[in-house]
């Protein structure tokens, strides 16, 4: 696993060799900034695409079977925080009951804009019988459908966490140091994307037609 300091480097030769290094600024506070945007940019472009030879490279990042009770319901649905550190859903699966009987049930994913249509569809509505329900998920919770026809108990979430991202113990001083969990954990074939990534985002800006032609080259 490279140091932060091997990726400052890389990118400045990078840079160097790119031509793209005027001005640039690599104390701390720009290289955090640099380089967390990157890795998450990274990150969203491997998920988006769902490669098979390139998705065991984000295996690391795979939480499964994350345990999570809800924290409000009513009548219709059930509601679950997400965790903090939750970048994309993979799947999820909820523990419910009805009556006696208590099973495993599988949930479908549900833009808001359909859901009025789904729960009210006999092929798709919340079942305990078929043991399945729509769920919704927006950036800070998700929620499971059941239209009073069942309990859920537990939700079981498996999701794609942030990478550990790079922070100063002071963030007001762009030269203090980096916290001891800012870490970087992706292996040396990522890592050089994410580092070219850098170059051509060195103003955190993914205007840059540079920046954006890097990107459709990853997305291929």
């Amino acid at each position: 696993m490279a140091s932060i300091e091997q990726v400052r480097d890389r990118y400045i030769i990078k840079a160097e060799k790119n031509g793209t290094n005027d001005d640039i600024a690599t104390d701390n506070l720009r290289l955090a900034l640099l380089f967390n945007e990157s890795q998450n940019k990274f990150l969203t472009l491997q998920l988006q695409n769902r490669k098979v030879d390139d998705i065991r490279y984000i295996q690391k990042f795979l939480v499964l079977d994350k345990s999570i009770p809800y924290f409000s319901k009513t009548q219709e649905k059930y509601n679950f925080k997400l965790p903090d550190n939750y970048f994309d859903l993979a799947d999820a699966r909820a523990k419910a009951k009805k009556e006696k009987c208590s099973d495993i049930i599988t949930l479908f994913e549900l833009r808001t804009e359909n859901l009025n249509e789904i729960l009210i569809d006999e092929f798709h509505k919340p079942s305990f019988k078929w043991r399945e329900a729509p769920m919704t998920v927006n950036s800070d919770y998700l929620s499971i459908y059941t239209e009073g026809d069942f309990q859920i108990t537990e939700l079981l979430l498996n999701y794609y966490r942030y990478p550990s991202q790079l922070k100063l113990t002071d963030e007001t001083n762009p030269e203090s140091t980096f916290t001891s969990d800012s870490l970087i954990e992706w292996d040396d074939k990522s890592l050089d994307d994410i580092i070219t990534l850098m170059v051509f985002n060195n103003d955190i800006n993914e205007n840059n037609p540079r920046f954006q032609l890097q990107t459709n080259r990853l997305q291929k």
